[in-house]
């Protein structure tokens, strides 16, 4: 088998037995079952490894799955990693990991160490198995003024456990001895076998609804809960009479002093380190200082031991025998974050009292901080500085096209149109890189992280500072970064889809259903058009913006699932996957009509799901074609078919293999140009079906309908670059969409034959070509927007210019469609028959009031 995986050690640690986690595709029918199955290294040697199935063929057999693996790395040293069958008995012996019961909670010994687990407010002890100490034990606290609660961890399960990794979960509350808050707290413990260090995935999630008031977001909302202070506590058994740090680089010298640290970094250290991206609900500063600052105490930072730009720190805390070392991942990122050692407790500030700001956590807003905490460790050095600076991991390009897993998905190739690979290659590196943009508005913070900075949307601001503007799922760059890393290997691309997908769950994400069903569950969208984020965070409308009329919430419009998806792939991370599910399960509340009050009248579907631009536009659009795609993420993760069901409802109420196509004005390219959007999903929906061996009603309808769409497009549509006088703004993100006219024109001929297959093909060459020329024509070809486009769906021409395709099927079939019907949203509906109902009503009282007066006319003429 090929060598599938390529670890690099860049941090300069010595690595034994060091934990890898990496998600991976293969071919139909080769992997039955993950038993057969063991990892080797370079040497040939079979290495410590457990594996774990993310998503099946048809067939059943293994599509992806992730493989948590042991492996030993010289500093700076390359290694790799390829997946065989091979008998049981070449595994080699490992340090398993047991988890058994242990009174009100669970124990987990890993060979090392034995952690016990615990309901209630102390979370996590340890213990050294080649001692008999006891070391600290973990509990969290919260401060609002001078309150203060203990996160109650109610339920604790078992996510996963295997011979090298286990990972428990843990769910509670927020609690005090006068009451609760409205927040969740999760604990994700993961563990890996030979290792007393853990990795705590730790959420706080406020679940109320905002207010939202006239469909504003702003911060001071009264759905938010506002804090002081949200830390891990490390309760040590004896005072501290030692601390160690270290504040960036891991191989530098240790730093020692007596009793206590406090190492707090206060903003990015950035050159915009006091952008106005970092405001309070009444719009002031919430930094202080640039970068971090080391002192004795929280009380002594104004006469700093050391400060500096960006902290990526480990702190060990010893007293006696006993030690322990801890760490956050993308420490300065996500400031303001603090690490405190020794008097006054030993703690993870995950949003620490010393920020002068305080924080707010919105209604339907979550957060996930990653903590490693290390008992009994060696300072110096540690499992807790490895974690903190893991291997760079990558694919074999050739062996993920190889498995057909990723529709259309090429490696990339010499034979490359240079010009598309130059482009998206600028996303990575040089002056308009992604890293670069985030240094401009400052898109740091525990907010902020992992979002782009929306220059595209700031070319007419002008002013002092750079206009504060969120990418937040303008377009799935998830997607897009993630099928670069496969094509590429380059690990940039990871690092970005990464932060990326982490924000959009914890943040971009409204977790609440206690909203209204159009947006509980939902996903916000950019910040708005031309507009500053002002106090909107992340949420689009702010009333600083605005006034009557203005404002909204999360639509199908910006509903992106893919790179989530993909990203659970890779990452085996269950909070994405769930995410996924989670904005399907959106898409079909947001249609319910029985959960509206107007179906009390009618409860059929709302038209929530399936409109674009226009509440009454229920044809091909991005809002339909979202919503499908969305449903289709949840089918592949859940194998459910009511997701499948619904997103073949959705295709065909919105699109018909007989449309009266020039009705839906689709050469009206303000509003209409999404139905490109709408027949890519439908050819991804033709690719599912196939794979599914299901080519009956639905796919034909489908096909027919892709088909019917394409010829339109080949007599009417025209480059956008030539129709930019029938557009309100016309700027270069007009040419980067043409790249989806190519892939439409790919798939029309990917499903048909003869010479309509070869006139689209040669569209699709067209418009590819007119796509690349025209954008770069412009100076702002590499503002953010256009090159997300482009990075996301160039590559698929790329498959279709080099790979042969397999013989299109369901080209015969004796299905009648019928005519299209149309769809009448409910409001529509309840509306009409509402005024038939008044209608009858008022019909029937005037034949009362005739029969009464011809009654009384008889009784007055004294007529029988």
């Amino acid at each position: 088998m090929l060598t599938l995986l390529r670890l690099q050690e860049t941090a300069g640690l010595s690595r034994l037995r060091d934990p890898v986690r990496q998600g991976l595709p293969f071919p139909r029918g080769l992997v039955a079952d993950v038993k057969e199955l063991v990892a080797i290294d370079e040497h040939g040697q079979a290495i410590p490894a457990q594996f774990d199935v993310l998503a099946r063929w048809p067939d059943r057999s293994v599509k992806w799955m992730v493989v948590d693996a042991l492996i030993d790395v010289a500093p700076h040293e390359t290694t790799t990693i390829r997946i065989a069958r091979a008998p049981a008995s070449t595994v080699p012996q490992t340090p398993s990991i047991a988890v058994s019961e242990d009174g009100d909670g669970l124990k987990v010994d890993t060979g090392v160490a034995v952690f016990v687990l615990r309901r209630g407010e102390r979370m996590i002890s340890c213990t050294r198995r080649e001692s008999t100490l006891s070391y600290s034990h973990a509990e969290a606290r919260m401060e609002r003024g001078n309150e203060g609660y203990h996160a109650c961890i109610d339920q604790i399960t078992v996510e996963e456990q295997g011979p090298v990794r286990a990972s428990l979960l843990g769910c509670g509350r927020f609690v005090s001895g006068t009451g609760s808050l409205p927040l969740d707290v999760s604990c994700r413990w993961v563990f890996h076998a030979g290792s007393a260090c853990v990795r705590l995935e730790f959420c706080v999630r406020n679940p109320q609804p905002a207010e939202h008031f006239g469909g504003l977001w702003d911060l001071g909302d009264g759905g938010s809960v506002e804090f002081t202070d949200l830390s891990i506590m490390l309760q040590t058994s004896a005072p501290v009479d030692a601390v160690t740090w270290k504040t960036a680089n891991p191989t530098e010298s240790a730093r020692q002093r007596p009793h206590s640290l406090c190492l707090y970094q206060d903003s990015s250290g950035g050159s915009c380190w006091n952008s106005p991206n970092h405001v309070d609900n009444a719009g002031q500063s919430t930094v202080s200082f640039s970068g971090f600052r080391v002192a004795a105490d929280s009380a002594s930072l104004d006469h700093p031991l050391e400060s500096g730009s960006r902290a990526t720190p480990c702190i060990w805390a010893a007293w006696g025998d006993e030690s322990v070392a801890f760490a956050v991942a993308d420490f300065w990122q996500n400031f303001p974050k603090a690490l405190r050692a020794g008097n006054g407790g030993t703690s993870v500030a995950l949003f620490p009292r010393e920020c002068r700001a305080g924080f707010e956590l919105q209604g339907g807003e979550q957060k996930r901080h990653t903590i490693f905490l290390e008992f009994g460790a060696v300072s110096g050095g540690g499992d807790v500085l490895r974690a903190q600076h893991p291997l760079q991991v990558s694919l074999n390009p050739k062996w993920v096209e190889a498995t057909g897993a990723i529709a259309w998905f090429s490696a990339a190739a010499p034979e490359d149109d240079t010009r598309y690979a130059d482009y998206v290659k600028r996303i990575i590196g040089g002056d308009a890189s992604f890293f670069v943009k985030r240094e401009k508005v400052d898109e740091y913070g525990w907010r902020h992280f992992g979002d782009l900075y929306a220059d595209h949307e700031a070319v007419l601001h002008s002013g002092p500072h750079p206009m504060a503007s969120h990418y937040n799922n303008q377009y799935d760059f998830i997607l897009a970064a993630g099928i670069q890393f496969l094509r590429t290997a380059a690990p940039e691309w990871r690092y970005l889809m990464a932060d990326a997908a982490r924000h959009c769950v914890d943040i971009d994400i409204y977790h609440t259903d206690g909203d209204r069903a159009a947006y509980n569950g939902g996903l916000f969208w950019h910040t708005d058009h031309y507009m500053p984020a002002a106090t909107s965070t992340h949420r689009t409308y702010s009333g600083l913006n605005g006034g009557k009329g203005y404002g909204g919430g999360p639509s199908n419009e910006h509903n992106y699932t893919s790179g989530l998806l993909l990203y659970y792939y890779l990452s085996g991370d269950r909070d994405a996957g769930q995410a996924v599910v989670g904005l399907a399960d959106w898409v079909r509340g947001m249609d319910d009509g029985s959960e509206t009050l107007l179906g009390m009248i009618d409860p059929s579907p709302t038209g929530l799901a399936s409109m674009t631009v226009d509440a009454d536009f229920h044809g091909p659009g991005r809002g339909a074609g979202n919503s499908i795609n969305a449903l289709m993420d949840a089918y592949r993760i859940s194998g459910a078919r009511l997701y499948l069901a619904k997103a073949e409802e959705l295709l065909e109420r919105c699109i018909h293999p007989n449309d009266h196509i020039d009705s839906f004005r689709l050469d009206d390219a303000e509003y209409r140009w999404s139905y490109l959007v709408f027949l890519q999903i439908v050819g991804k929906y033709l690719n599912l079906k196939r794979e599914l061996g299901e080519i009956d009603y639905h796919y034909c309808y489908a096909r027919e309908s892709l088909l019917a769409y394409a010829s339109w497009m080949d007599k009417n549509e025209r480059p956008y670059k030539e129709i930019l006088d029938r557009v309100l703004i016309p700027t270069e993100t007009w040419p980067a969409q043409d790249i989806r006219k190519c892939h439409v024109f790919d798939l029309a001929a990917e499903h048909s034959s003869g010479p309509i297959a070869a006139r689209f093909s040669e569209r699709s060459a067209f418009y590819f070509d007119r796509c690349i020329d025209d954008l770069l024509s412009f100076p702002t070809a590499q503002l953010t927007r256009p090159m997300v486009i482009v990075a996301g769906h160039g590559w698929i021409h790329e498959y279709f210019r080099r790979v042969s395709q397999p013989p299109p099927v369901g080209l015969v079939h004796n299905y009648d469609f019928g005519r299209p019907s149309g769809f009448v949203r409910q409001r529509r509906r309840v509306a009409r028959e509402l005024r038939r109902r008044i209608a009858v009503v008022r019909k029937e009282g005037r034949r009362l009031v005739r029969e009464k007066w011809c009654e009384l006319r008889r009784r007055l003429s004294g007529r029988p």
